[in-house]
C-alpha cells in the first residue's frame, strides 16, 4: 500500500488548487462577460442598421450579422458550461485535498455543520457525493437558481433574438427585391 503524502506536500497542494478554483472562476467570468459584451454589441448594431431603409445586399449583410450573433451566443452559453465543468473539477481536487488533510472534522464547541474547509456554495456542501462518484458531481445538472443558469438563460434569450433580426433582415431583403412598383416587379440589378 503506498505511502499518504506528507502533510506538508498535501498543503502546497492544497494551496495550488485554491489558485486553481479562484483561477476557473476568473476565466469562467471573463469569457462569460466578453460573450455578454459582444452580443449586446452585435444585437445593438444590427438592430440599429435594420432600422434604415437600406438595398437588398445590405439587408442580407444585417442577416448575416445577426446570424454571426445567434453563432456567438450559442458559443457563449456553451462556453459557461464548460468553464462550470472546469470549476466543479476543481472542487472535487481541493475537497479532496481538504479531506487528507483533515479540514472537515468538526470544530470542538461549535455546530456539527462548521469546519476548516473551503465550502462557498451549496453544491460545495455535498462532500460524500465528490468523493462517492465525483464524476456524476462534475456532470449534475445545473440548478435553476445559479448564475451560470441566469447567464445561460440570458445568452440563449439574445440567440433568439439574433435569429428572430436576421429573419428580419431576410424578410427586408425578400420584399426589396420584389417589390411591385408601378411598372410590376423590380429585378435584383435595379435595386442595386
Amino acid at each position: 500500500m503506498a505511502e499518504p503524502f506528507p502533510r506538508e506536500k498535501l498543503l502546497d497542494l492544497y494551496k495550488i488548487a485554491i489558485e486553481e478554483y479562484r483561477f476557473e472562476v476568473r476565466l469562467g467570468w471573463d469569457r462569460t462577460t466578453y460573450f455578454l459584451v459582444l452580443n449586446s454589441a452585435i444585437l445593438s448594431v444590427a438592430t440599429g442598421l435594420l432600422k434604415l431603409d437600406s438595398p437588398p445586399f445590405v439587408y442580407a449583410f444585417i442577416a448575416v450579422f445577426f446570424m454571426f450573433g445567434l453563432g456567438t451566443s450559442l458559443v457563449g452559453s456553451m462556453s459557461i458550461t464548460k468553464a462550470h465543468e472546469y470549476y466543479r473539477r476543481t472542487i472535487v481536487k481541493k475537497t479532496v485535498i481538504e479531506e487528507c488533510l483533515g479540514l472537515n472534522r468538526p470544530l470542538p464547541d461549535m455546530p456539527p455543520s462548521v469546519d476548516l474547509t473551503v465550502a462557498t456554495t451549496k453544491g460545495q456542501h455535498d462532500r460524500m457525493m465528490m468523493l462517492n462518484d465525483p464524476e456524476g458531481w462534475v456532470r449534475r445538472s445545473h440548478r435553476g437558481g445559479t448564475i451560470s443558469f441566469w447567464l445561460r438563460f440570458i445568452l440563449w434569450g439574445m440567440a433568439i433574438v439574433d435569429g428572430i433580426g436576421a429573419l428580419a433582415a431576410l424578410f427586408l431583403c425578400w420584399q426589396k427585391m420584389t417589390l411591385v412598383g408601378p411598372t410590376g416587379p423590380q429585378h435584383l440589378w435595379k435595386l442595386l
